[in-house]
C-alpha cells in the first residue's frame, strides 16, 4: 500500500478535496441528529426558547432576579445586557457567554419563580423566609438586609444543589416563557420560527452531504482511474523488458492476470479507500468526541464497543484475506485455461473436431 502512495503524488490536490469533502459530510451526518433533538426540546417543548438567558427582560424582573445573585454575576450581566427604557435588551454574545449566563440566571430564576407562584410549596418557603401572607415576596426580600438575604439565596441554593442541570434550565425557560408573555409576545411565532430555522438548517446540511457524497465518489473514481493507468502503463513497460528468462518465470495467463484484474482490483480498492475505509475513522472519531461533549459517563461504553468493532474488523480480514488470495490464484488459473481453448480452437477446428 505505501508503494502505491508515489502513484498518487500528481494527484494530491484531488485528494486533499476528497478528505475535506469528507470532513464537511462527517460534520453534517453528526449534526443532523442534534438539530432533530433540538426541534423537539426546544422547539416543541420548549416553545422555541433556547435556554434560561432572554433575549429582552423586563426592569423590574431584572431588578428581582439580581437579589439572589452575587456582586460578580450582576457585574457580567450587566456587561451583558442593554438598558432600553423598562427594558434589558441582550447583546450579541458567544456561545460561551451565553452558557455562562444561563448558569447565572437558572438558580435566581428557579427561586423568584418559586416565590412568584403561588401553591402549597411557595407558602411554606414564605412562611419558613418569615414573609407573612398576602405580602409582595419580591418586595420583602429586597427590604431584607443583605446579610440576611445572602444567607437565604444560600440556604434555597442548598435545596437546588443536587438538582440536574437541565432540570434548572426547564425551570428558567418556564421563567423565560412567561417573562414573554407578560411583555406580549407571541409564544406561537417564536416556536414556529425556530422550528422553521431548524428545519431549513436540516434541509440545507443534507443539501451537502449529497453534493460532498456525490463529488467523493467522482473524484474518487478520477484518483483511482489515474493510479490504474499509471500502474497498467509500469506494468507494460516492465514486461516489455523482460528477458527470455524472466519470461519463463511466469506464464501469459499470468501476465493478463496482473495487467487486468489484479489492477482492476487495485483501483476499486482505492476508490473504496476514499469512499469508505478514509470515511469510516473520520465519522467514528467524530461521533466520539460529539459523545464525549454530551456526557463523559459514557466513555466507558464507547470504550467497549471501540474495541469489539475493532475485534471483528480483525477477524473478518483474518478469514477474507487468505481467501482473496486464494480467488486470485483461481482466476490466474481461470484466464490459462481459457487462453488455452481460445487459442486451439483454430488447430481443433482444422481438424474437423469439437
Amino acid at each position: 500500500m505505501i508503494k502505491l502512495m508515489k502513484y498518487l503524488k500528481k494527484s494530491a490536490g484531488y485528494v486533499a478535496l476528497i478528505i475535506a469533502l469528507l470532513f464537511l459530510q462527517a460534520y453534517c451526518d453528526l449534526s443532523l441528529p442534534d438539530y432533530t433533538s433540538k426541534i423537539v426540546n426546544i422547539g416543541i417543548q420548549q416553545k422555541g426558547i433556547e435556554d434560561g438567558v432572554p433575549e429582552k427582560i423586563r426592569k423590574t424582573s431584572m431588578d428581582g432576579l439580581e437579589l439572589f445573585m452575587s456582586q460578580e454575576d450582576i457585574s457580567q450581566l450587566e456587561t451583558a445586557y442593554t438598558e432600553d427604557g423598562e427594558l434589558y435588551v441582550l447583546k450579541d454574545i458567544d456561545k460561551d457567554t451565553r452558557a455562562s449566563l444561563n448558569e447565572i440566571l437558572g438558580k435566581p430564576m428557579l427561586m423568584l419563580g418559586g416565590l412568584t407562584v403561588e401553591n402549597e410549596a411557595s407558602g411554606e418557603m414564605l412562611a419558613q423566609m418569615g414573609i407573612p401572607e398576602g405580602a409582595d415576596p419580591v418586595e420583602a426580600v429586597a427590604q431584607m438586609p443583605e446579610d440576611a438575604r445572602a444567607q437565604m439565596t444560600e440556604s434555597m441554593g442548598e435545596k437546588f444543589r443536587d438538582m440536574p442541570d437541565s432540570m434548572i434550565t426547564q425551570a428558567a425557560v418556564s421563567y423565560v416563557q412567561a417573562e414573554y408573555e407578560a411583555l406580549g409576545e407571541d409564544i406561537d411565532e417564536l416556536q414556529m420560527k425556530y422550528i422553521g430555522e431548524a428545519g431549513l438548517k436540516m434541509i440545507l446540511m443534507a443539501l451537502l452531504i449529497m453534493a460532498a457524497s456525490i463529488s467523493v465518489v467522482f473524484l474518487s473514481a478520477k484518483v483511482a482511474a489515474s493510479l490504474g493507468h499509471d500502474i497498467r502503463g509500469d506494468i507494460y513497460r516492465k514486461v516489455i523488458g523482460f528477458s527470455s528468462n524472466e519470461y519463463n518465470k511466469f506464464s501469459t495467463a499470468s501476465l493478463i492476470t496482473r495487467s487486468t484484474n489484479d489492477v482492476q482490483q487495485v483501483q476499486m480498492t482505492m476508490a473504496m479507500m476514499f469512499r469508505i475505509v478514509l470515511y469510516a475513522p473520520i465519522i467514528g472519531i467524530g461521533g466520539v468526541l460529539r459523545v464525549l461533549e454530551t456526557d463523559s459517563s459514557m466513555t466507558w461504553i464507547l470504550g467497549v464497543g471501540v474495541v469489539l468493532i475493532l475485534v471483528i474488523i480483525g477477524l473478518l480480514f483474518s478469514i477474507a484475506m487468505p481467501r482473496f488470495t486464494k480467488l486470485q490464484t483461481l482466476i490466474d488459473r481461470l484466464n490459462l485455461v481459457t487462453r488455452e481453448i481460445l487459442t486451439g480452437i483454430p488447430v481443433i477446428r482444422a481438424f474437423s473436431r469439437e
